[in-house]
């Protein structure tokens, strides 16, 4: 009873890493064609969905300490399922276990790789905004190379195109 609960829960968790690989793969495109409504709303779908997986995350855990009590034993901060795996002596259950941890570790590395990719992404669209807008409003330090104020005729150091001062 208590191995299926965990073969209920993982699988839960599974489907639910796999959703947010597919939001993040959302919020990939949104960020590349700078949707910023469409990229709130999936963060906001995201942060629900990072909730309920660590709700899920809890009756894992709470399967795995119910399969130990039922096996007799004392579950440990070091009860895993890689631990139940090796424990349980159905080549059934084990090979099952393994499949959805693997499939699991898999989804969750892919989601790592999507984030960073993500998080890359967004550096760089602020780095290109505050360069724009460092070019519009111009930076008290665009002349470093000192010329003669006879060849600066016309030229006025407050003549911006945006002044940021408004």
């Amino acid at each position: 009873m208590a191995l299926e609960r965990l073969y209920e829960s993982m699988e839960i968790l599974l489907g639910q890493h796999e959703k947010l690989l597919e939001m993040s793969e959302q919020k990939r495109q949104a960020i590349i064609r700078n949707d910023v409504s469409l990229l709130n709303e999936l963060t906001t779908k995201e942060s629900r969905l990072v909730r309920l997986i660590a709700e899920t995350e809890q009756q894992r855990n709470q399967a795995v300490s119910d399969y130990y009590a039922a096996k007799g034993l004392r579950a440990t901060s070091s009860a895993t399922v890689s631990t139940i795996i090796r424990m349980e002596t159905s080549f059934r259950d084990k090979e099952r276990l393994t499949n959805l941890g693997e499939r699991l570790t898999d989804v969750v590395n892919r989601l790592r790789s999507l984030n960073d990719l993500n998080t890359q992404l967004l550096r760089q669209a602020m780095e290109f905004n505050e360069f724009s807008i460092n070019l519009l409003s111009g930076t008290d330090d665009d002349d470093v190379v000192y010329k003669r104020p006879v060849d600066q005729a016309g030229y006025s150091a407050n003549a911006r195109i945006f002044d940021s001062r408004a």
